[in-house]
């Protein structure tokens, strides 16, 4: 009787789960599972990927997987390939991909189509204090960490050191955890991110040593906006580390956006988008950042949006430019 009984309330407990897939599955052309283009294991999207795969798992009714890869630049060629379902990314790897600028060198990626916003990154840097390293202009002759190839800081911190006219003796590409490693053995003097807040590589630092954390001037900043049409002005909030505590920091920002090819079905990503701005609880409980998502953010998309999600913002009366609406 007892074995009867758990077996019902097993069935009770999956019968929404099972509704879900069979809905799913009997839509002409949706998929019955989905790839999710993250990054590196330890990072934030790798983190935010877990939460939206249980978000399609659980309420759209599709199952997900996540996928480590390099991470931005990676996430647009694979989607843009078919070879992802989803993909996180910044703006600044969509934005030189659309136009064939940058990392693309010349290669227009144009299959890949914004969907949501999911948070900001922000540029910042840290050192043990020891060090003396106190700002963007003492990481000159430094050993600099700045992430795996192809992740946004590793692609972009290199632009700005150009840009504010800072040269590290080298900089380091690898995995976040390995960063950290060389940083304990003091193989390198100091790592920079592009990340949200707050970015789990310092605070763990920050339990083991006294840190400074440093992003740029405001008149870098202005310098870097002025430039770059993906990057935005920005303040790391003081009290977001102990490194921090009475300091608001400068710097500048790139949005992060969810991505999906062009191809996909336009009802399917509309569910989606709904689902997700229905659930956010679910991304939140998976990383804080994703707090900052809000339906009026999409407009700060670079690329186009998914037809299905143009309709989704158009219902609840988002104002879209026309480069935003796919031709």
């Amino acid at each position: 009787m007892k074995r009867l009984t758990l077996v019902i309330t097993l069935l009770l407990l999956c019968t929404p789960m099972i509704m879900d897939f069979a809905n799913a599955q009997t839509k002409a052309g949706w998929p019955k599972g989905a790839t999710i283009g993250t990054s590196g294991i330890g990072g934030v999207y790798f983190v935010w990927g877990g939460g939206f795969a249980k978000l399609l798992n659980d309420k759209v009714g599709v199952q997900a997987s996540v996928e480590v890869t390099a991470g931005p630049v990676a996430n647009v060629k694979l989607v843009s390939s078919k070879q992802l379902d989803f993909g996180l990314t910044t703006a600044a790897p969509i934005y030189e991909g659309w136009f064939g600028q940058g990392w693309a060198k010349g290669e227009k990626y144009q299959n890949v189509r914004v969907i949501f916003p999911m948070f900001t990154s922000y540029a910042h840097a840290y050192a043990p204090k020891k060090t003396g390293i106190r700002e963007v202009k003492d990481l000159g002759g430094k050993a600099v960490g700045i992430g795996a190839v192809g992740t946004t800081p590793a692609v972009y911190w290199p632009v700005v050191f150009e840009e504010v006219g800072v040269k590290p003796k080298r900089t380091v590409n690898a995995g976040w955890s390995d960063l950290g490693s060389q940083m304990k053995d003091g193989m390198l003097d100091a790592v920079a991110t592009i990340s949200g807040l707050p970015w789990g590589g310092l605070t763990e630092m920050e339990v083991l040593q006294e840190m400074s954390v440093f992003a740029l001037s405001k008149e870098q900043v202005e310098q870097c906006v002025a430039k770059y049409p993906y990057l935005s002005p920005g303040v790391i909030p003081k009290g977001t580390y102990k490194a921090n505590k009475e300091v608001d920091l400068h710097t500048v920002t790139v949005w992060n956006f969810m991505t999906a090819h062009k191809d996909t079905p336009d009802d399917f990503i509309y569910e989606v988008v709904k689902k997700t701005f229905e659930n956010i609880d679910i991304l939140i409980a998976a990383h804080p950042s994703a707090s900052e998502i809000k339906i009026e953010s999409i407009v700060y998309s670079p690329i186009p949006l998914h037809p299905g999600a143009v309709k989704y913002y158009k219902e609840k009366g988002i104002q879209l430019s026309d480069k935003m609406i796919s031709k």
